[in-house]
């Protein structure tokens, strides 16, 4: 009765996902770390129009 359950065999497309969607772990020091969390917090940032304005319309000096 088990027998009927299990595949027959695994397929090309089964080894290939089991190999894309694998689990990584990665360790990051602590200076790495921190290095992370800032660009975390600049790409997460809120972009607001009156920033967009005051960077496109910042007056120039020489």
């Amino acid at each position: 009765m088990v027998e009927n359950q299990l595949p027959t065999k695994v397929s090309f497309w089964s080894k290939v996902k089991s190999f894309l969607f694998q689990e990584i772990n990665v360790e990051l020091t602590p200076y790495q770390q921190k290095v992370e969390d800032e660009i975390n917090a600049f790409l997460h940032q809120e972009v607001t129009w009156q920033g967009i304005k005051g960077f496109l319309f910042q007056e120039i000096k020489f």
